[in-house]
């Protein structure tokens, strides 16, 4: 126990014991401190998606109490405009699916980076992939759900695809889709978006207890850059309860705080664009469902755009009825089997992403052709490009970071990128340059981009967009590798011994005890606001008490846990 423990502590651990709710009884691993401590948030993204999930979950079943797909569109504005906190719930609703497609596009990565599917996580790998096909289908299920003129746009587009499958389009249709009554086309919806719903649930589990069972995946310093990863318990690690615990408290209330405090801020500034909104559009019936550009949900824009690059003329024009297939295949099917088996395509030992170029080429060009794509799609919704500018866009983005990485790699191979207090002055002034440059050249994309919409000015500004983010981080870390190196012993394989952290407890008392008190004022203007017209504004509040939470109980950790 800590010296200055609290006074309440000692009552609650004298009334309750250590462990009360005997949660170290539990075969939960134990995690060295540095992965809940600065930048340890990585080895975190799975839980944070489980806590989006959670909340997809609490907040869909009291959806569900109110929503009828007989009359799906009136059903959903009766939810925001007649339901006591009814608007955001929905919204916050939306926005925990949208929170958790990014996060687990983050995960992925990251574990894709770090070589995470190599053995012994091959399978644990392959189900986080078949989740992420699940959790991007029931957010398009859920997405289709309001009735408004934005899901029948997405329907129509997920029918355009089922359809031309050869052989089984018309009978994928009929399930999927229904039997062309609007009532039949929303239970399905409705139908689906619970079976996959479930399905999430199961795999979840599964996938969670294959990453216990595997142990977590120490940072590839720890293991040495070589697979097998494996963070070995250690009786030095502390135990689950309540260190473990309280940091995912923690976690929780940040996580579930901004999913309910980004929509409600969004939900109070004009004029928010049609794809952001956390509010369904027009209905389809009305006059200004004319005025509204067909895009499908936003997750999906990559696809949705890829189809314009199939639409054939001439002779090939028969081939037009395949062109959504060809452009799910090519842009979805073929990159979704392709992170289903690299961990047999990529047998090697080599953590590093420098030692695996082509792989990792592979994973950015993911990541570059996920923008361009998509903001190719929000700009251009519907309009057709000819082959010549879909190869001029996508083409150099794959020659620049395959010959860049297979060049990188060479140079770590041999040798030549030993970090050294030498080499990291000179990358400083090479970043800081590079900023410079491209902050400039950035900016006169964006001129350039406002003047005239094109798919090469949009390339450039995303471009140019990229380098300036990565001069900036690159800056910005040489420069904190630079000050670390000169103030500390290297040492190359072993994460150096972080220093004890603390806080005075007096003093942290006092900060605590402030925040509670503005928590508390916040809480009691907005229990005043109608639970209707003021919902949005009360998520602010409740977002902000829920993120003073996190912030009170992350003081509680570094003054009396020290991490």
């Amino acid at each position: 126990m800590a010296e200055h423990e609290s006074k309440i502590k000692k009552l609650v651990v004298n009334e309750f014991g250590e462990d009360p709710l005997k949660i170290n009884e539990l075969p939960l691993k134990r995690v060295p401190d540095y992965m809940r401590g600065k930048g340890g948030i990585w080895f975190w993204t799975g839980a944070m998606i489980s806590i989006a999930f959670l909340y997809q979950v609490v907040t869909g079943l009291i959806l569900l109490l109110y929503y009828n797909p007989a009359d799906a569109y009136n059903s959903t504005e009766y939810i925001i405009n007649n339901v006591p906190y009814g608007a955001l719930i929905s919204a916050t609703h939306l926005y925990g699916a949208y929170a958790m497609i990014v996060l687990v596009y983050i995960h992925m990565y990251r574990n894709y980076f770090h070589a995470a599917y190599k053995k012994p996580r091959q399978i644990q790998w392959i189900l986080g992939v078949i989740l992420l096909a699940l959790t991007l289908g029931v957010a398009f299920f859920g997405y289709s759900m309001p009735g408004d003129v934005l899901a029948y746009d997405a329907t129509n587009v997920g029918r355009g695809i089922a359809g031309s499958i050869p052989m089984l389009g018309n009978t994928l249709v009929a399930i999927v889709f229904g039997n062309g009554t609007t009532t039949s086309l929303f239970q399905r919806m409705l139908g689906l978006h619970i079976i996959l719903a479930g399905l999430i649930g199961l795999l979840f589990g599964l996938h969670f207890y294959l990453a216990e069972s595997n142990n977590m995946m120490p940072g590839l310093r720890e293991a040495g850059y070589k697979a097998p990863a494996v963070e070995k318990d250690d009786s030095k690690y502390r135990e689950w309860y309540p260190y473990n615990f309280a940091f995912m408290i923690q976690l929780s209330l940040f996580v579930i705080g901004f999913i309910i405090l980004i929509p409600s801020v969004i939900a109070l500034l004009p004029n928010v664009p049609t794809l952001f909104s956390p509010f369904p559009s027009v209905s389809p019936s009305s006059p200004l469902a004319a005025y509204v550009p067909p895009y499908p949900p936003w997750f999906l824009l990559m696809i949705y755009k890829a189809v314009d690059f199939f639409n054939f003329t001439g002779q090939y024009s028969y081939l037009n009825a395949y062109g959504p297939l060809i452009a799910n295949t090519v842009f979805g099917g073929i990159p979704l089997l392709y992170f289903i088996i690299v961990p047999f395509i990529d047998r090697s030992k080599d953590l590093h992403p420098l030692s695996r170029p082509i792989i990792t080429s592979f994973g950015i060009l993911g990541i570059i052709y996920m923008a361009i794509l998509s903001a190719w799609g929000a700009l251009t919704p519907g309009v057709p490009i000819p082959p010549t500018t879909v190869a001029m866009v996508l083409v150099p983005p794959f020659v620049v970071v395959v010959v860049g990485m297979m060049v990188l790699s060479r140079l770590y191979k041999e040798q030549k990128l030993t970090v050294t207090s030498e080499k990291l002055l000179g990358s400083f002034v090479i970043f800081a340059a590079i900023l410079v440059f491209a902050l400039v050249t950035f900016a006169q994309n964006i001129s350039a981009f406002l003047y005239h919409t094109s798919a090469l000015n949009l390339v450039s500004t995303i471009f140019t967009g990229g380098v300036t983010m990565f001069a900036a981080v690159g800056t910005m870390k040489s420069a904190d590798k630079y000050t670390e190196m000169e103030n500390s012993p290297q040492n190359k394989k072993e994460r150096p011994v972080r220093k004890p952290v603390g806080m005075n407890p007096t003093t942290a008392s006092i900060v605590s005890a402030v925040l509670v008190v503005i928590s508390l004022l916040i809480l009691v203007l907005i229990a005043q606001l109608n639970p209707i017209t003021g919902a949005m504004t009360f998520g602010v509040g409740i977002g902000i008490d829920l993120i003073i939470a996190g912030i009170v109980l992350r003081i509680y950790r570094l003054t009396y846990y020290h991490e």
